[in-house]
Order: structure tokens, then sequence, then C-alpha cells
């Protein structure tokens, strides 16, 4: 028997639980549906950052605000409860591959001294917020159903949809598709056709104690140049919320973990390294949709972006998501124009707000230098940069602090400068593609979840 709906959400992550949550506070009968049995358990490696407070971010201006404990988004006119650990950080540190060098954005020493006041932004729990958005959800008489892995999406003859899974059948006027960078729903609703597919990028990640790194209140990221390997390999390491001796550090395979920690530049770092517990992750990279919204369908957070859409974006569109469904069945429009007032603010706040291509400038900047080029290129950063997290910035902070130094790099490395003509936004997507043609993003197999 098909159980009917005015709306089914599919994925209970931070996009998914958001919408659910409004749509129960809203009224509307509602269904999410998870393939985990657990949706709050985190079984994919996340550095769980507040990404971002630093800036500007999707259109908002973002914050947490430690007194009332919530997340505020000031510019979309909501707030997120959230009262589970957090754990500032004041700064990100690029370090180069000889383990000395690095590029500072944001005064680590000065900003460490004024407190909440000088972080760059802070990590939480994932989990106790998912937690607190589907207890909400529930409460509003939201029926949340676990262990269904969904094979099927498809519009019905009367203008619904039909959602398939588990064996069971669900139609609703609109569906929500939540369901995070390699979507189901978009595959099934072909959102995908017009879509660039870049690769999907892998990685390991654990939780550590016993580090003894420079700035242990930082983000640091570093690229390590392993013996007789084709590409560099890099890592990351940010503060873990759980307890203040504990890192979340994670790089692209599993292999790179004795490198980085027993022989690489960086081995100092982890001399008394004790591993709490690992995850894996495979992130797909894809060109944005054109428009977020297909036969009553409607993707939203990573399912419609390129590469993340970050926890705090997710929760952006499932919440306006949502409401734009609301007015829609209120006004007895259950078609595109219904949901206008979604899609105007999808574009405005992804696509037109900034271009994906400026976070794609990670990747070559990763590997189309030497060991050699990145040691000096990082080496000519004397003074702090601005403070930012926000991926889609920090290439334009660099390429203009770089700009006065250029004729001294022609005279000192000519080689860096031809490279550095490349990372234009203009022809990055190219770049990427190279990378992927040549076989970094595909060489590596793809890695199970949890």
């Amino acid at each position: 028997m098909t159980k009917k709906y005015d709306l089914i959400i599919v994925g209970a992550g931070p996009g998914g639980a958001m919408a659910a949550k409004t749509a129960g506070e809203n009224g509307l009968k509602t269904a999410l549906l998870e393939r985990k049995t657990n949706p709050a358990e985190i079984t994919r490696g996340c550095a769980m950052m507040f990404a971002v407070e630093s800036d500007y971010y999707f259109g908002e201006r973002m914050y947490y605000n430690e007194k009332n404990k919530k997340m505020i988004f000031p510019l979309n006119g909501f707030t997120v409860d959230y009262e589970g650990p957090t754990r500032n950080f004041y700064a990100w540190h690029i370090y180069a591959p000889n383990g000395k060098a690095r590029l500072p954005l944001g005064n680590y020493e000065e900003n460490i001294k004024r407190g909440d006041e000088g972080r760059l932004s802070l990590v939480y729990d994932k989990g106790k917020l998912l937690e607190g958005l589907l207890k909400d959800a529930a409460h509003n008489g939201v029926e949340i159903l676990t262990g269904v892995n969904v094979d099927g999406v498809e519009r019905t003859e009367k203008g619904g949809v039909k959602v398939t899974g588990g064996g069971d059948t669900f139609e609703g006027t609109f569906v929500i598709g939540a369901d995070g960078t390699g979507s189901r729903v978009a595959e099934f609703m072909g959102f995908n056709k017009e879509r660039t597919f870049y690769g999907a990028a892998p990685g390991i990640t654990y939780y550590v104690t016993g580090l003894d790194i420079p700035q242990s209140e930082a983000v640091i990221t570093a690229n390590c140049f392993k013996p007789h390997t084709r590409y560099p390999t890099f890592f990351w390491i940010i503060p873990s919320p759980y307890a203040m001796d504990e890192y979340w550090f994670a790089m692209p395979a599993q292999e790179d973990f004795e490198y980085i920690t027993r022989e690489s530049p960086f081995s100092d770092w982890f001399r008394d390294v004790k591993v709490i517990r690992k995850k894996s992750l495979v992130t797909s990279m894809w060109s944005p949709v054109a428009e977020p919204y297909k036969d009553n369908v409607l993707l939203v957070g990573d399912s419609a972006w390129y590469f993340e859409a970050e926890i705090t974006g997710s929760m952006m569109c499932g919440r306006r998501a949502a409401n734009a469904i609301t007015v829609a069945l209120r006004d007895n429009k259950p078609h595109r124009e219904g949901v206008l007032s979604y899609i105007e603010w999808w574009k405005k706040s992804f696509p037109e707000f900034d271009d994906y291509r400026h976070m794609m400038m990670f990747f070559p900047f990763r590997f189309m230098f030497s060991e050699e080029e990145m040691n000096y290129l990082l080496s000519l950063f004397k003074k702090p940069l601005r403070a930012t997290l926000n991926p889609f910035l920090v290439g334009r902070v660099i390429q203009e602090s770089l700009a006065p130094m250029l004729s001294q790099v022609q005279e000192e490395m000519p080689s860096l400068v031809e490279k550095l003509k490349v990372l234009e936004i203009d022809a990055i997507e190219q770049v990427v593609l190279d990378l992927k043609t040549s076989g970094y993003l595909n060489e590596r197999p793809g890695l199970p979840f949890g």
C-alpha cells in the first residue's frame, strides 16, 4: 500500500533534518527517509567546523552565540539550538613540505589572546546537532523512517512524486533530495545530465591524541612529497570538540598515515600519536545544478552544489525549501511557480553569490607545484594574511598578497610564475579536469562510508 504525504524528504543529514523540523512545525504531513538506522550517528569522516564565522558565506553572516547556545543566521532570520561541546580555533596555517615555512591566515598569537572575540571559527558535535533537529521533527509529527535505501524517484501521472525504497512505496506532493554529493535523487531525476563530474575525492580521517604541534588551536594543512609517487599527499589537522588533547587528522588514503607520522618532515609532531577512532569518506565533485527544481523535486545542500555546502549551508537550504513548499501548498500551487522563492533564493545564495570555481583552486594549488616550488612559495609570506576560513576566498587572498612579489619570484624561480598564471578562474575548470584525466582523482579507489 502506498503511503501518501505532503512532503517526502530523502536524507537525514543537516539539510534533510532541518527541512523535516521546519515542515513538521509548519504542520505538513511529512516523511523523512534515511538509509542509516541511527541518523544522528556520524559514520562518515567530517571536520565539523562551523563554516564560516569569519566572512559572509552563502549570502549569510552566521555565528554561534555561546551565551544562548544558538547558531545564528541573521540574514535568513532564524536560529538553531545547539548545546553540545565546542572548541575555538584562531587561524589557518598552510605548511610547506619542509615543515618549516608556512602561510598564516590570521594572526594566531594575537587572536588566541582575545578568546571568543579573536577566534576564526569553532568546531562542534554534528551528532548532537542532528539529535536536536530530529527530536524537534519527531515532536512535530514527522514520520522518521530509518534503514530505507531509496532505489527510485519518479513523477506520478497526477503530478506528485513517487519514491521507492526498502520494499515500500511513498508518494508525496513534493520531494526534497537531501542525500549528499552522491545524491541518488539527483541521479534518478536527471539533474546530473547537464552537470560536469570532476571526480570523487576519497579520504581517511582519524581522531588522535598525543600530538605536539606548533599551534594547538589552529587549522593546519600541509603537503608531503612521498618518495617514488606521482603526486604529493596532504593532510589536515583540526582541533576536536570532544577533548582538548584530541585532534581530527585527515588525509587522502590510509597508506599515507605511516609516512606522515613516521617519515615525513612533520614526523616529530606525531611521536606519541594514538588513534582513538577512524572514519572514511568519499566526496563527489559536480558543477552546481542550473536550477534545484525538477518535477516537484527540490534539491538542497550538497545534492545541488559543488563539493560541499557545509552543515550551515545545508541547514539554510533545508529550511528555505520546506517553507517554500508550505507556501506552495497553502496557495494551491503544487508546481514550480509555488516554490519559486526557494529557487530564486538558492541561485542568489549559492551560484550567484560566489563562483564555485574559486574553491576548485584548492586542487591544482596542492598538486601543480614541485616540492622545491612549494617550499619557496610559502617562504615568501613573512606576515599573517587576512584571517579567513572561506575556501572560495583564500585563493584570491593569496594571489593578492603575491602580486607585489611577482618580480622577485620571476627572478628567483621563474617556473613558479608560469604555473601561477595557470591558476586563473577561467582556466581552473580545465586544470581540474586534466588532473582527473591524468589519474589523480581516479587512481585511488572509492572508499566505503562508515
